[in-house]
């Protein structure tokens, strides 16, 4: 059996798309027909772009992959990079032929020059995929967690709700003490139920960029898109100040008691991370907004030793790999630095969404 790889024509193909990946995922709480005109039509550093797999005795759609511009930052130097993702191939053509056929078009636009560098995170199982076309593990997501309430966790254990609730205040009240009493009196923090970005935001990912050898942009341009304009998902952001001044910032979402926390904005990680978390623990208990903080991050991030001392720990529920690919032929420099896994400031909010 012979298949044949197009270039997506998008808006013509779009019902394509939309019903392979309907097909093929699992997710009820995503409309990929909205998602469909956010993230390849509307991303604001250009459309996407897709390749769709067809049976060439049937001549159906079999499935498809695309990719996502996204400036990335490289020792201060800007790139366009791909954000690969939606790899879906539907069940009954799940071979490694059709596979490999698919996957290797996204590294055919490193290799011409469209663009400078591209990664993913594919699950395990799709790990060898990359592997054979040439792409790199540099490194995998870990989800980190910190309880801030024991009501769930009794509720679980115990049968009697009541007795759980009555449990869980003495245990409650000793672990937000324990946060109140750590927390800097110089620092103020707000939640917003709508994502705002200012000139204090991009200032904030200027001084990130010289602090990271590899970032993806994280500017107002990029943030109004990928958190304020979700089609599918309503995001919040924490913004921490001292003396009017912003001195960091935290995208999240929630869902079953569960805050998820996407994204942080921090200048300067060493000195301001644990007050911005600590201030955000604050701002939660205050309205009694969540169980549990939830954060996903590429196990090289600098900024998990200082999480796990607030209290983080690490789950192992959420890991996939990271993978990225540039050619060494034509720029040697650009490939051995992203290739180095350790550094890249990674969090979940730098996957396709």
């Amino acid at each position: 059996m012979s298949y044949t790889v197009k270039v997506a024509d998008l808006e013509k193909d779009k019902p394509t798309i939309v019903a392979i990946l309907e097909r093929n995922r699992t997710r009820t709480d995503t409309d990929y027909s909205k998602r469909f005109d956010w993230i390849y039509l509307n991303n604001p550093f250009g459309k996407a772009k897709a390749w769709i797999i067809y049976n060439d005795k049937t001549g159906d759609a079999i499935g498809f992959t695309g990719v996502f511009p996204r400036p990335v930052f490289v020792e201060g130097k800007e790139y366009l990079a791909w954000n690969c993702g939606d790899f879906s191939i539907d069940q009954k053509y799940r071979t490694l032929g059709v596979a490999l056929k698919l996957r290797r078009e996204a590294k055919k636009g490193v290799d011409s020059g469209e663009v400078a560098l591209l990664y993913a995170h594919p699950n395990k199982r799709m790990e060898v995929i990359h592997f054979r076309v040439g792409h790199q593990k540099i490194s995998e997501m870990r989800r980190f967690a910190l309880p801030l309430k024991f009501d769930r966790y009794l509720r679980q254990k115990i049968s009697s709700n009541a007795l759980a609730a009555a449990l869980a205040l003495p245990l409650n009240f000793g672990m937000k003490l324990k946060f109140a009493l750590k927390r800097s009196a110089k620092l103020a923090g707000q939640i917003k139920a709508q994502i705002e970005c200012s000139d204090q935001h991009e200032q904030l990912f200027e001084q990130m960029k010289a602090q990271f050898k590899v970032i993806g942009v994280r500017n107002c341009q990029y943030l109004k898109w990928k958190f304020a304009d979700h089609p599918n998902f309503k995001y919040q952001q924490f913004d921490c100040f001292e003396n009017n001044r912003l001195k960091g910032t935290i995208f999240f979402t929630i869902k079953e008691e569960t805050v998820h926390i996407i994204d942080v904005l921090i200048p300067n990680y060493r000195e301001m991370l644990v007050p911005l978390f600590l201030e955000f623990i604050k701002q939660v208990y205050k309205t009694k907004s969540g169980q549990t903080l939830s954060f996903i991050l590429q196990k090289d991030n600098p900024i998990i030793p200082l999480l796990k001392s607030i209290g983080f720990k690490e789950r192992d529920d959420a890991t996939s790999s990271v993978i990225a690919y540039a050619n060494e032929s034509m720029n040697e420099k650009l490939a051995k630095t992203i290739l180095q896994g350790s550094n890249w400031y990674m969090t979940v909010g730098d996957r396709d969404a």
